[in-house]
């Protein structure tokens, strides 16, 4: 009887054994559902793991990465290491994969934590997306203790105080801490200069940013770059006899104007990307929205912004728009996050912050987020296509395009075939290889498998001079599709791009023959006698893009603004704005993604999908 209850005992321990080890394996990973658009490296930098650790744990995801596998995610919490540690005295965050069953009020009572927190720590979710199989990051103490660090911190920065010294006069103490008199004596009722006792202790009011353009001038005058974009937002904008309005949205434009080197190209661009979006102020405020601009430089790559950052120069602003450095990008972010201010980054889509911080809006997304909505698009525009690669055995850089095109189409039943680029060497050659290749009933789409302008310009003229010399052959009609760097050699090109019905995908576009482009560049040049620079993209269009839509986003909506963003209706000049969050956790990028369609009639046609 005594060796059966041994026997019963050891195998109840190998049994408790066995489920903490289950448990222990659970809580040290999670699992992740691919979405399109998502790399390997994206889903790294989301979780804080490295794209190593996640092939180790997943064999085979590296050779591909399909929609909808279900990928086992190391945590990377100390916390989970240690297997005593319960979830109420959990100090890290973790990341938890939803159950069968799970709501938000389980998943509170799991983690010692409100709903309302999980919410917070999660901006895109809410309980009508609380779905089973959704990644949600769970905030341990120490992240809710940095966020109460941080709103101190920015508290402290509003109102500080100062020992009044020897001597000292209400005038030095202000001219110390750059603010007025009256401010100074509101924060401090019944001081005068004659009652002003050594060792007063006077509260110090936050810097009022009104001002801080102003002075701004006043430093940096002698500079003639800044004294000209200064100056033409005074003379655009600016009213000069009138009092702010406390109800004006504050925003704050930090750009490399680069104001202590020679820098012609880089100061050019960012100068007519001001010019822009003080147009696009100007509008705004005409029907009857009021702003505060303040403009900032944000110097050098190799600077930092820790001096703007600690000065509290940013703690009241509304909205950031900047800069163009990654670097500064990420000062900023960290610095958006902590203060809860919205960042929009106009110009890089390498942004390593957006998959951890809910604060970021990038405007120029990632390819890998692009791509599978033009491929979506693609099968939707054409669900009777039958398309040809033709592939550049030297450089084939649109890899990662063409394996999410053929999957795609694959799904949909649509054919395609792929051809090498000496398929099209001489006219007779590439009229016996379109014959046999293209099909009279479908919609016929060349593809290269390349962007390149060598690519380019061996393609089309062999397929015009084909086309044109086409009598006995009678190949049937085709389309060429291609990419956005096209739109670089389209005024060389276009007259083959019409003969050739020719597509490409864009996420910016503008041209001349456009009403909306045509109107911004006439006001463009009457306000600054210029023309804008015949570069893409066109700095001066994104900038009034950018500035409209965020500034009339910030003004209409305030901080419903990431729910609501894509509810607001606007033409753009030139680049798009449809927005979704990259994670629960993370910040929004930017998918609008145009056609743009050379006809055979000569006309230009950009495809809006979303209208």
């Amino acid at each position: 009887m005594k060796r059966d209850n041994n026997i019963f005992l050891t195998l109840f321990f190998l049994l408790a054994l066995a489920v903490t080890s289950i448990n222990a394996q659970e809580n040290k990973f999670f699992t992740h559902t691919v979405s399109k658009g998502q790399t390997l490296y994206s889903i790294s930098k989301m979780y804080g793991t490295t794209v190593e650790e996640i092939v180790e744990h997943n064999p085979g995801c590296a050779a591909k990465l399909s929609v909808g596998l279900v990928l086992t995610i190391p945590q990377h919490s100390k916390a989970n290491t240690q297997e005593s540690i319960t979830p109420k005295e959990r100090n890290e965050a973790i990341y938890h994969t939803i159950k069968s069953g799970e709501t938000l009020y389980r998943l509170g009572k799991m983690y010692h934590i409100t709903p309302q927190e999980i919410c917070e720590a999660n901006p895109g979710l809410s309980i009508s997306n609380f779905r089973t199989g959704e990644v949600v990051l769970i905030p341990g103490k120490k992240v809710k203790e940095q966020e109460t660090a941080g709103q101190k911190r920015k508290e402290q920065k509003k109102a500080k105080t100062h020992k009044v010294k020897r001597g000292e006069s209400i005038e030095d103490i202000c001219a110390i801490y750059n603010i007025t008199e009256i401010e100074l004596k509101e924060a401090n009722p019944g001081i005068t200069d004659d009652k002003l006792k050594r060792n007063t202790i006077l509260t110090i009011p936050a810097r009022k940013e009104t001002g801080s353009v102003e002075r701004s001038e006043r430093e940096l005058s002698n500079n003639e770059i800044f004294e000209r974009v200064e100056e033409q937002k005074d003379s655009v904008v600016a009213d000069k006899d009138s009092l702010v309005d406390e109800n004006a949205i504050r925003v704050a434009v930090i750009l490399p104007f680069l104001l202590d080197s020679y820098a012609p190209n880089e100061q050019g661009r960012m100068v007519e990307y001001y010019q822009g979006l003080l147009m696009a102020v100007k509008e705004l405020k005409e029907k009857g929205y009021s702003y505060e601009i303040n403009t900032f430089d944000s110097g050098h790559k190799e600077n930092s912004l820790d001096s703007l950052l600690s000065s509290g120069s940013l703690d009241r602003m509304d909205l950031i728009i900047g800069a163009l450095y990654p670097n500064h990008n990420k000062e900023l972010a960290r610095y958006a996050k902590e203060n809860g201010i919205p960042l929009v980054i106009p110009f890089t889509s390498k942004e390593d912050e957006i998959f951890r911080n809910p604060m970021v809006y990038i405007v120029n997304s990632m390819q890998s987020y692009i791509i599978p909505e033009v491929t979506a698009r693609f099968t939707e525009q054409f669900p009777n296509a039958n398309v040809v690669f033709v592939e550049d055995t030297e450089k084939s850089n649109k890899k990662e395009f063409i394996t999410y095109l053929t999957d795609e189409l694959d799904k949909n039943g649509i054919a395609h075939t792929t051809l090498p680029i000496s398929n099209f060497s001489t006219n007779e050659k590439t009229a016996r290889t379109l014959k046999e290749v293209l099909i009279e009933d479908k919609e016929n789409f060349i593809i290269p498998t390349s962007s390149s302008s060598k690519m380019l310009n061996t393609l089309l003229p062999i397929l015009v001079q084909t086309k044109i010399l086409d009598e006995t052959h009678r190949i049937p009609e085709y389309s060429l599709f291609g990419y956005p760097e096209w739109q670089i050699h389209a005024k060389d090109t276009r007259d083959s791009f019409y003969e050739l019905d020719t597509y490409f995908y864009a996420t910016f576009y503008s041209h001349y023959s456009m009403p909306e482009s045509s109107k911004f560049q006439e006001k463009y040049i009457n306000l600054y006698n210029r023309n804008i620079q015949n570069i893409y993209p066109r700095y001066g269009m994104l900038g009034y893009d950018t500035g409209y839509f965020f500034l009339l986003a910030a003004s209409k909506y305030g901080k419903e603004m990431p729910k609501r963003i894509n509810e607001l209706e606007f033409t753009p000049v030139q680049t798009g704005f449809k927005f979704e969050r990259v994670n629960n956790w993370g910040g929004l990028i930017n998918k609008k993604v145009y056609f743009i369609h050379y006809t055979r009639d000569y006309n230009i046609e950009k495809i809006d999908f979303d209208k």
